[in-house]
C-alpha cells in the first residue's frame, strides 16, 4: 500500500474508529484476542474502541516491570496504554507511527488514562527515533505489514533491542490453506496483500536480520482477506 494510502485510511481511523472498514475492531475484538478484562477495567472506555489489533503480541512472552518497550505502528496507542500497565511507572514505553493524528491520538488516550511514562514519536518505521540498544522489548501489531521493505525494519528493530532483548510482534501472513492470488484496487485496502508474506519468508527475513529463536506462535481467527490470517511472532536478539 502506498504511503498517502495508509496516511489516508489511518488518518479517518483515528478520527472516525466506528467507521466500518471492513475488520474487525473496538472492545470486542480486543477481547477476541484475550486481551486481558483488568487491562480493559484499568483503561478509559474510549481508549478501546480504537483497537484495531490483528492479533496478541502479549501473549508472545512477558513484559517486566522497569522494561524499556518500543511499539512499531503504535496507531491509536491501545497497546502503549497496555505495556504502560505492565512495566509500572519505573518501565518507559515508546511508539512510533507515520500517521500524525493517530501521534496525536495516542498522546491524547496517553494522558486521559494517566500514564506519564509514555513517549509517542511520529516517524518512518525504517528510522525509528530511539538510540541504539535502548529498549528490552519490541511489540508490534499489524503494522510492520505495511512497511515497504521489511528487512530495513527488523535490522531497525535489531538495532533498538539491547543484547538478549525480544521482539513479539503480530501481523498478517499468507494464509497457507488459500494462497490464491487476490487482485486489488487501489481503493480496497482491505483485500490488498501485495505486502503478505507466508510465515516461513518473515522468519528467514527475522533470521537474516540477526534473531534467534524466530518463530511462528499462533494463527488466529483475524482476516483481512480470503488469503491472509492474523499471526503472531516471536524472536530474540542474541
Amino acid at each position: 500500500m502506498s504511503n498517502h494510502l495508509i496516511l489516508d485510511l489511518y488518518t479517518e481511523l483515528a478520527t472516525n474508529p466506528d467507521k466500518n472498514f471492513g475488520w474487525d475492531t473496538g472492545l470486542q475484538n480486543a477481547r477476541n484476542h484475550g486481551y486481558k478484562e483488568a487491562w480493559i477495567e484499568a483503561l478509559p472506555e474510549e481508549i478501546w474502541s480504537y483497537c484495531a489489533a490483528v492479533g496478541n503480541p502479549f501473549n508472545a512472552g512477558e513484559l517486566h516491570e522497569g522494561d524499556s518497550i518500543l511499539d512499531i505502528g503504535c496507531g491509536a496507542g491501545v497497546d502503549l496504554c497496555v505495556a504502560s500497565l505492565l512495566v509500572g511507572d519505573s518501565g518507559n514505553v515508546f511508539g512510533v507511527d507515520v500517521t500524525p493524528a493517530m501521534v496525536e491520538k495516542a498522546k491524547y488516550h496517553a494522558a486521559i488514562a494517566g500514564l506519564s511514562n509514555i513517549t509517542v514519536y511520529e516517524g518512518s518505521f525504517d528510522r525509528p527515533p530511539i538510540g541504539d540498544g535502548a529498549v528490552d522489548i519490541v511489540i508490534s501489531n499489524g503494522a510492520i505489514n505495511l512497511a515497504g521493505s521489511k528487512e530495513v525494519v527488523f535490522s531497525e528493530i535489531y538495532r533498538v533491542l539491547t543484547n538478549g532483548g525480544y521482539l513479539y510482534f503480530s501481523d498478517m501472513i499468507k494464509d497457507e490453506n488459500n494462497l490464491e492470488e487476490i487482485c486489488c484496487s487501489k481503493d480496497s485496502w482491505a483485500n490488498c496483500v501485495a505486502g503478505t508474506l507466508k510465515s516461513d519468508d518473515l522468519i528467514q527475513l527475522l533470521e537474516a536480520a540477526g534473531f534467534v529463536d524466530a518463530k511462528l506462535l499462533s494463527t488466529n481467527h483475524y482476516k483481512t482477506s480470503s488469503s491472509t490470517v492474523g499471526a503472531t511472532f516471536s524472536a530474540r536478539k542474541p
